[in-house]
């Protein structure tokens, strides 16, 4: 694979300026758990999925966003790990650590599980088809 500087560019530019703009928001709201909703924008999936679809198809952009949802299925979880860690072990680097190791592990899964259901879908479709 070709390193492309232009698309990294771009890319970089959308996801540093989504990131930037949810700081900023971040600093200005004045409810701070309003405020972390934007913290979890999308911004990077966006700029990669534009970009799949734009230098790539359709298909390139439909994994990268399979992949986002699954990586963003496991964000709640890693969420959700974090604050009960913090709350009981109230060690926070330790908490955050094993909540990032549950977010890696619980969007692989989330993955495995959504590629399942996709290839059930297809097969099932096929078999209408041939049964027409």
């Amino acid at each position: 694979m070709e390193l492309d500087f232009r698309n990294l560019c771009i890319r970089f530019v959308f996801g540093g300026t989504a990131v930037a703009a949810c700081y900023i928001l971040l600093q200005n709201l004045p409810s701070k758990a309003f405020a972390g909703v934007f913290a979890a924008f999308p911004a990077l999936m966006a700029a990669a999925v534009i970009m799949a679809g734009h230098f790539g198809n359709s298909r390139q952009a439909s994994d990268i966003a399979l992949g986002a949802s699954a990586g963003m299925l496991g964000c709640t979880v890693c969420v959700l790990t974090a604050t009960f860690c913090m709350e009981h072990l109230h060690r926070w680097g330790l908490s955050l650590t094993i909540a990032l190791m549950v977010w890696f592990f619980s969007s692989y899964a989330a993955i495995i599980m959504m590629q399942s259901i996709l290839e059930k879908r297809k097969r099932k479709g096929n078999s209408r088809e041939k049964a027409l």
